[in-house]
């Protein structure tokens, strides 16, 4: 690309160069070569894009008299008294101030008057959405019936408030702002023809202050060259924008990810003491989410408009937080932005917000935390098995009695009452619980005495920590049943309506409950898994649908993992 410069200030040369416009360009440069010139063009857009440059280019073009296909030759006279802004041809309008009816009936007058020179007379009518109603209806009629040597090229940031009226008459373009990369490129392109050195790291610094707008760039860039001619440093962007420093915002995030609230604070001080603005602090940090947050979810850091050095970093962090948590960082960042406007205390406001992501804790899926818990069911051993081997290896267990069993004692099996459908599908043989109960029943049971309701009460939390000790999952829907009554042996285990799953559970697993039962108690127990009467539970259940941790299968995991609902 070929540029001409005059004290810094770079201009295009040709018609195909303006400021990264590409799709616009080659869409007029068609229209051009072809000689289907329309008589109004509309372009809009962000600031800073070029719009207006676009516009005398495109009055070059149309006035030139040795154009070659749709590129101005820029040696003509016309073309060196567009550039100047001598020309009588092209007439520039500042729809701002000149936004009245009366200027609009002037326009009229003299639009009928062919050019002095060229084939066109063209008028710019720069940000015309600043025109009121009455002038946009006094000149609809022009556009309606315009002369045969008339251009009207209008330039506005504000689209939507143009007319309908005058936005159908228009050949209309729309401009979007110049990617930071395009932007950093083209600065390089500057400073490398002056002989600056510049940092990539700070070019870049430039291109993302300057929010898409090339020209903002370039002012930027000279606000900074001013200070040093010789080269362009990060720290030099930052001193004369304003910014902070790029290794703090780095610091805090490797702070929250290690919940060090203290390294937190230590990154706030530094920050503010370099003179950074609570506001412009917090920006920057949401920036930086938002380009961990691109990286995490295109699995790459790649296709970010940052400096080389920083791509590592962001490829670092995305690999290391969790999207769930990136985007809950960034809600609250950007609630803090609006909140700092009406804060009396805006920097404690910061902190407060910095040490509360740092103590906030990791999410976790609730659906990944089922189907953990149920492959830990599934891969825990039987429990007669693992019953036995505890016994062998922890010898300091306590024993429930020192007596052995008698030979001449009669069989258990006629003291257990007879199984229920559920127990049709137990994996475990029929004579397995026999031998566990003679294996743990002490002797002095023998006489056929038993536990009554208010002993098995005042002993049920231990039995569940029992059971906690050798399958913690099921001790956790152990613990959401009810100790309804104690019918002889049979223990009557109530469970809320709601409660489906949890029940299931503790029958599958209702031998394994009944021999710690045998072993803690000296007594033969038999479980009864039944659905509560809903009347006694109403008040229960009315009150756990009030809450998301009135689901029984949340409220265990969040029992499990000592976790909160977000």
């Amino acid at each position: 690309m070929a540029y001409q410069v005059t004290a810094r200030k770079w201009r295009p040369r040709k018609f195909d160069e303006v400021v990264a416009q590409d799709h616009i360009t080659t869409t007029l440069k068609n229209a051009i070569s072809s000689e289907r010139i329309a008589q109004c063009y509309l372009l809009c857009g962000p600031r800073g894009v070029g719009k207006t440059t676009t516009a005398r280019i495109l009055a070059k073009a149309l006035n030139c008299s040795q154009r070659a296909g749709a590129d101005p030759c820029d040696t003509c006279e016309s073309c060196k008294s567009i550039a100047s802004g001598t020309s009588m041809n092209v007439l520039e309008i500042d729809g701002a101030s000149n936004n009245s009816v009366e200027d609009i009936r002037e326009l009229r007058e003299v639009v009928r008057y062919a050019a002095t020179e060229g084939t066109y007379k063209i008028y710019i009518i720069d940000e015309v959405h600043m025109l009121s109603t009455a002038a946009f209806n006094a000149l609809l009629k022009t556009l309606e019936e315009p002369p045969a040597h008339v251009v009207f090229i209008f330039a506005t940031t504000e689209v939507q408030a143009v007319p309908d009226t005058i936005l159908s008459r228009c050949q209309r373009f729309n401009f979007r702002r110049v990617a930071a990369g395009q932007i950093a490129g083209h600065l390089r392109v500057i400073a490398d023809k002056e002989g600056i050195a510049a940092d990539e790291r700070a070019l870049f610094l430039l291109a993302n202050r300057a929010d898409g707008a090339l020209r903002d760039a370039e002012s930027l860039f000279d606000q900074v060259v001013s200070l040093n001619a010789e080269g362009i440093s990060a720290e030099a962007v930052e001193q004369v924008l304003g910014l902070v420093d790029r290794t703090i915002y780095f610091e805090v995030m490797e702070s929250i990810r290690q919940a060090d609230s203290a390294g937190v604070i230590d990154a706030i001080d530094r920050a503010v003491e370099a003179g950074a603005e609570v506001e412009e602090f917090t920006h920057g940090l949401v920036e930086l989410l938002r380009h961990i947050l691109l990286a995490k979810v295109r699995e790459s850091a790649d296709k970010l408009d940052v400096a080389e050095e920083d791509r590592v970093r962001y490829e670092e962090l995305s690999e290391a937080l969790a999207t769930e948590d990136i985007m809950r960082m960034l809600q609250v960042l950007m609630d803090l932005e609006s909140e700092l406007k009406r804060s009396v205390s805006p920097r404690f406001r910061l902190e407060l917000a910095l040490v509360r992501l740092a103590h906030m804790g990791r999410a976790v899926d609730v659906g990944a935390l089922l189907l953990k818990l149920n492959a830990l069911q599934e891969s825990a051993p039987p429990r007669s098995t693992a019953s036995a081997r505890e016994r062998t290896d922890a010898p300091s267990r306590p024993a429930p009695a020192k007596a052995t069993p008698p030979v001449s004692r009669p069989p258990v099996q006629a003291e257990v009452p007879p199984p229920g459908p559920s127990d049709m599908n137990a994996q475990a043989p029929v004579e397995a619980a026999p031998r566990r109960e003679e294996v743990s029943m002490p002797a002095e049971r023998e006489g056929g005495g038993h536990i009554d309701f208010e002993q098995l009460a005042a002993r049920w939390d231990e039995l569940v920590e029992a059971v906690r000790g050798e399958q913690p999952a099921l001790a956790i829907f152990l613990k959401g049943a009810r100790l309804l009554g104690l019918d002889g042996k049979s223990v009557r285990l109530g469970f809320v309506a709601d409660d489906r799953f949890p029940m299931a559970q503790v029958v599958k697993n209702r031998e394994s409950i009944e021999a710690i039962c045998a072993e803690r108690l000296g007594d033969t127990l038999r479980l009864n898994c039944v659905v509560a009467d809903e009347d006694a539970q109403e008040g229960e259940s009315k009150k756990k649908a009030e809450t998301p941790q009135g689901d029984p299968t949340v409220k265990s995991i969040l029992d499990a993992f000592d976790g909160e609902l977000v």
